[in-house]
């Protein structure tokens, strides 16, 4: 076998040659003789090396030599400085839910350098894929978020997740300001690309007519200079949402490569090893991928910032088996194997598991975690991956569920149940008119406290909104009607701009949102290729700040570390959630699309019965014969006489001819 090495050789006066050097390993040689036979093959080929430049080329290999020799020293100490920078954690999860589903969560943060987004300076990508700092950097962003998901988050009776996403595909930026290129031709650009990137069907998102820039829903969540105003102006975000996006492996295969330890093609891919079987991770009733990126505070001074790129896979699996009294789950059971080496790379390997369902159901979790820690009224086992124990062996965590408990309500705090709850539905009947209301729903625990809510709305150019007919009530006794403390509208405009609705509401009682609305009759040429599938409405935007006091928030995720470890080390969360309600299918006006086809068959028929007279007709020749002359009917009538006397004639002969025969045969 043979092996190819760097030959680095010094001389006394620092000279540095660095040639190939291929040696022939035989099979029964072992590692510790190899390294002998080539100490002593380099050593041997150093000295005839030194003699093979003559005087007059002295020079020429010495300058050239120390010029490798301060390139190897320079690109050493460039790698030394980007591999400080860089920090890559990855991060699990785990939260049994009291419907049998399970919530997992994997976590992939790279933090980096903010100056690796500067365009006059050559960057090292250690860790953050250059893909991305190309796209951010050529288009101007300041900060974007992604998320493409499959599914509904039910939080009626899954709780909070740790970021929100509503079904299809969602994304918002926030762009810097740059006098030579606009907004609008950079977000063109920037959807595009990272559409590329990720294979998705973000170009349909690439016009006015399908973006908004609402004003308190997204506001940036980097660390922004307080001298900074540029960013206090919505005209440099963008927001956008497509409903009817699927996502699929194609998408999820772009994503996982963007991780360092799956982009090197190793072995040891630690917690990114779990998502090698794709068909296991899209058996789940919820799926969520997600790419956030934005700038944090490395210090609580915050005298200087690092750029953080989080990717984020959420599911939601049915672990309940055919046993309904006893059901289990293992890591092989839910993403097809185990995670079989960690990544070198990593600062931290975590597995978090949220115990809060263990008072009302009985389940045994092993191996037995590192550490345990509690984040308010929740308790947490912590699983280290990095430990000693677990290097170069394969970890699975098992989970088996027992007989559900019964457990007295009076003594027990439902801490499933989340603070805020929203629901969306259309009303109205036909295809003319119609109207949408919005419930948000505060439990008893959370109406203690007084909440301000903004409530966003983007709804496509053919559902014209009369905002004249907007209501808020409270869902009381009274059903009284408030006012919102802050209202932003914009109307939509046919064909160019979607409508936009956005409310501040402050309030203690659950509310009902409510308007009406009118469907636009289309032109036939605007219509999907399934217009009877109707047409989605993208869900509502809620965005609030809820009390970390509150026993039923189950708040993980803090605006100021979207690490999981930061997250749950900290005192208090600081309460900032948003939620998605459902998107809406609505059928417009719609026209007979099978009455062309219909013309088009009847018309095709018509024509091929036609055809064959036409044809005969058209192409034909007549000729005129010699007019026979016309036979009495007394002497056709002697003609058939005769005809029938021949026929018995010859009938009677063959007859006897037959009979002849016969008495031949018997004589």
């Amino acid at each position: 076998m043979k092996i190819l090495f760097n030959e680095f050789i010094f001389s006394k006066s620092c000279d540095l040659f660095i040639r190939p050097y291929i040696f022939d390993k035989p099979d029964s040689l072992t590692d510790e003789k190899l390294n002998r036979q080539l100490q002593y093959d380099i050593a041997a080929r150093q000295g005839p090396m030194r003699n093979l430049s003559s005087k007059r080329n002295y020079e020429t290999d010495m300058y050239s030599s120390k010029l490798n020799c301060y390139i190897f020293l320079v690109i050493s100490f460039i790698y030394h400085c980007s591999s400080q920078e860089d920090k890559y954690n990855e991060e699990l999860y785990i939260r049994p839910l009291s419907t049998g589903h399970t919530y997992f969560n994997l976590l992939f943060t790279t933090v980096v350098s903010p100056d690796i987004l500067k365009s006059n300076i050559i960057h090292h990508y250690h860790l953050f894929p250059k893909v991305i700092a190309d796209i951010v950097r050529s288009n101007g962003v300041s900060e974007f978020h992604v998320s493409l998901t499959q599914g509904l988050w039910r939080y009626d009776h899954w709780g909070m997740p740790i970021v929100g996403a509503p079904p299809g595909a969602e994304i918002w930026a926030w762009f810097k300001p740059n006098e030579q290129q606009d907004v609008t031709s950079r977000w063109k650009s920037f959807v595009h690309e990272l559409g590329g990137l990720l294979c998705a069907s973000l170009n349909f998102l690439d016009s006015n007519v399908s973006t908004s820039s609402p004003n308190y829903s997204f506001r940036p969540q980097s660390i922004l200079p307080v001298s900074s105003t540029s960013y206090q102006d919505n005209s440099f975000l963008r927001y956008a949402v497509l409903p009817r996006e699927i996502v699929c492996t194609e998408n999820l295969t772009p994503w996982k490569k963007l991780l360092p330890c799956v982009a090197g093609g190793s072995n040891h891919k630690g917690l990114a090893g779990l998502l090698d079987n794709a068909p296991k991770l899209y058996n789940s009733v919820y799926h969520s991928l997600r790419m956030d990126l934005r700038q944090i505070c490395t210090n609580t001074e915050c005298t200087s910032t690092q750029l953080e790129l989080s990717m984020a896979l959420a599911i939601v699996v049915d672990t309940t088996s055919s046993k309904p009294d006893h059901n289990e789950w293992t890591f092989r059971s839910i993403f097809g194997s185990n995670v079989a080496q960690t990544c070198s790379l990593s600062s931290l390997a975590n597995i978090y598991v949220d115990l809060q369902l263990s008072q009302t159901h009985s389940f045994n979790i092993s191996p037995e975690p590192d550490y345990s820690i509690k984040q308010g009224s929740k308790p947490i086992i912590v699983y280290d991956l990095h430990d000693e124990k677990r290097k170069n062996t394969t970890f699975s965590l098992n989970c088996n569920y027992k007989k559900q408990q019964t457990v007295s309500t009076d003594n027990q705090e439902d801490r499933s149940s989340p603070s805020i709850v929203v629901h969306r539905y259309a009303t109205g009947y036909g295809v003319r008119d119609g109207g949408i209301k919005t419930m948000i729903k505060l439990n008893e625990e959370q109406k203690q406290d007084q909440i301000t809510l903004v409530y966003f709305e983007q709804i496509p150019w053919y559902f014209r909104i009369f905002l004249h007919t907007l209501k808020i009530t409270m869902l009381d006794n009274n059903r009284t009607e408030i006012k919102p403390d802050h209202l932003s509208y914009i109307p939509g405009k046919d064909r160019e701009l979607p409508y936009q609705l956005e409310l501040v509401i402050t309030t203690k009682q659950s509310i009902l949102i409510s308007f009406e609305l009118e469907m636009v009759f289309l032109k036939w040429n605007e219509f999907p290729p399934d217009p009877n599938h109707g047409f989605y409405i993208p869900s509502a935007v809620i965005s609030t700040m809820l009390s970390s006091n509150n026993k039923s928030n189950n708040i993980l995720r803090s605006l100021q570390s979207y690490s999981l470890n930061q997250s749950l080390s900290s005192a208090a969360s600081d309460g900032f959630v948003r939620l998605y309600s459902e998107s809406l299918l609505v059928n417009l006006p719609t026209p007979d699309f099978s009455m062309p086809f219909n013309v088009i068959c009847l018309g095709c028929t018509a024509v091929a019965l036609a055809f064959g007279g036409l044809h005969n007709l058209t192409t034909k020749e007549f000729t005129f014969g010699e007019k026979r002359p016309r036979i009495p009917f007394r002497q056709r009538l002697e003609d058939l006489r005769f005809r029938v006397i021949a026929a018995r004639h010859a009938l009677a002969q063959r007859v006897f001819r037959s009979n002849q025969q016969q008495r031949e045969h018997v004589e």
